[in-house]
């Protein structure tokens, strides 16, 4: 069984922005780093979300 390159590129964006926002949970009970993730944290949710599309409305493969 063979795996896309895109579908695996989407399975590590998933699991590397729930490791990030498990670090966010974390790092909310320390109020003075939240201003230096949160933007980081806001650019891997719009990135993964631009991902997504692009992945979801590329073209289909022609046979």
């Amino acid at each position: 069984m063979q795996i896309s390159m895109f579908k695996a590129m989407g399975i590590g964006y998933m699991l590397a922005l729930a490791l990030l926002l498990w670090e966010i949970g974390d790092i909310s009970l320390h109020k003075a780093a939240m201003p230096f993730v949160l933007p980081f944290t806001l650019a891997a949710l719009v990135g993964f979300l631009a991902y997504f599309l692009f992945v979801y409305f590329a073209p289909k493969e022609e046979k």
